[in-house]
């Protein structure tokens, strides 16, 4: 049985391919434990209308070529195992139906998520929600009129 610990949470942004626009930049949930397990980062990973949740367990985002930001959400209110950490993410629904549907949605969709189940205050809900979207906003590729 695991153990349950605190998390600090990060939104993780990446730069967008093949161009950084704001559209682009991927984004995803970054768990980092308080102590002795390794970190957890979730996402929903694909093309518009084919995407697919995905877990990568002992996975640090800041060590690839297209990471961007790492935005502090907060820390968990109460503690939970990572397996309830991913199956409350996993639960998060994926709206491949909807082509407006984006993995930016998806995170903010994941912190509410957190919040409505007591695990991160509403504030730091807003400061995650807005910190990603200062975050996709600083594409280096996009041009202002």
């Amino acid at each position: 049985m695991s153990t349950k610990r605190n998390y600090d949470i990060y939104v993780a942004v990446f730069k967008g391919i093949p161009m950084d626009f704001c559209k682009f930049r991927h984004t995803g949930l970054w768990f980092y434990p308080d102590e002795g397990t390794e970190e957890c980062y979730v996402h929903v990973v694909g093309l518009t209308g084919e995407f697919e949740f995905e877990t990568r367990l002992g996975w640090d985002p800041a060590n690839t070529v297209s990471f961007a930001k790492k935005v502090k959400v907060g820390t968990t209110k109460r503690s939970l195992t990572t397996s309830e950490l991913v199956a409350l993410s996993q639960s998060i629904p994926v709206e491949n139906r909807n082509p407006e549907f984006n993995c930016q949605q998806w995170v903010q969709r994941a912190l509410l998520a957190l919040f409505k189940n007591g695990y991160i205050t509403e504030e730091e809900y807003n400061n995650g929600v807005n910190g990603m979207i200062d975050a996709t906003m600083e594409a280096e590729d996009e041009t202002l009129p």
